[in-house]
């Protein structure tokens, strides 16, 4: 099955202003936010992205939507290599690939009712054959909303009804892949419970693939068909989502399960201890970038980037010494 989004070796770099440069001594004049990103996405399935925040997951999200500039790589979209153009942004086809953002109720216009932001997709590509209006009814009953949400402001939704109106935004035009970044954060656990069954319902109504951003692992358990960890800008760690969860391999990944609760008020805490503090995308440590905090570092970590490994459950990952 060939993949529906298949991104190799991507690269998102912007420039820095003079003041991060006009120091003697001081580094390149730019700086690498996504820094060899490889991904595949297929029809129906949920890939999910985790790492700490500052590690590129969102900036990689923007550049798939067109929204962030890309430096290298290539990305094919369906079969079809999608090209930068404008200020080195890719030219996707916007109805095809649609992104949730991080904060539904600042993503949507405080001018605009739900019924005009619902319409808006509409105008936008000129969906002349539909109406705008029927449609915005339409879609408010596919997220589970009333139509006497139609009138309503953004300040007059709660969290969870600004997601769902997100939802239906997002899609509006029926696209073939859905970014969601971040889609429970801020949310009481049964209004998560909620959103995640939505996107599961649509997901397998329209075929959808789904690409999660989030930082809650227990929802990567329950969703994730992939998953894939990022450190510094780079996937550290990838593959089947149970399989990860229970034999990891790169010790980055494991610490990060670690810290995760449990339910089990039984369980026995396993916790790996990290040094230090992230790096500065400024100042990438040389060889494994990881190695300044890693519990299981060699002097052989310094000195150069470790290849990519397949592991026992054929996940890939970057680590000379990998977890036992």
């Amino acid at each position: 099955m060939n993949a529906l989004l298949n991104v190799r070796d991507l690269h998102v770099r912007y420039p820095l202003g003079r003041s991060f440069t006009s120091f003697p001594g001081s580094k390149p004049s730019f700086v690498d936010v996504v820094h060899g990103v490889s991904l595949e996405i297929n029809r129906g399935e949920t890939t999910a992205i985790v790492g700490e925040s500052g590690s590129g997951k969102t900036t990689l999200a923007m550049a798939l939507c067109g929204l962030a500039p890309v430096f290298g790589g290539e990305v094919r979209f369906d079969g079809v290599r999608l090209e930068p153009g404008r200020n080195n942004m890719l030219n996707p086809d916007r109805k095809r690939v649609a992104l949730m953002f991080q904060d539904p109720v600042g993503s949507l216009n405080p001018r605009m009712t739900v019924r005009k932001s619902l319409a808006e997709p509409f105008r936008i590509h000129r969906a002349d054959a539909l109406d705008p209006d029927r449609e915005a009814l339409r879609l408010l009953s596919m997220v589970g909303l009333g139509e006497d949400f139609a009138d309503r402001y953004p300040h007059q939704l709660s969290g969870g009804q600004a997601r769902r109106i997100g939802v239906a935004r997002a899609l509006a035009l029926r696209p073939d892949i859905l970014i969601a970044d971040e889609p429970t954060a801020g949310l009481d656990v049964s209004i998560q419970g909620e959103v995640l069954n939505l996107l599961a319902r649509l997901q397998q109504e329209m075929g959808l693939g789904i690409l999660i951003i989030t930082h809650n692992l227990n929802i990567v358990r329950h969703v994730a068909d992939q998953m894939a960890i990022m450190y510094l800008g780079r996937f550290i760690e990838q593959g089947n989502s149970q399989q990860i969860f229970s034999q990891p391999c790169h010790p980055y990944t494991a610490a990060l399960l670690a810290a995760n609760p449990s339910p089990d008020p039984d369980a026995q805490p396993k916790q790996i201890e990290l040094l230090g503090d992230v790096p500065s995308l400024l100042q990438r440590p040389p060889g494994c970038e990881f190695h300044t905090r890693c519990p299981q570092a060699r002097p052989s970590c310094s000195s150069s980037f470790p290849d990519a490994t397949t592991g026992p459950g054929n996940q890939v990952f970057n680590c000379f010494f990998p977890m036992g």
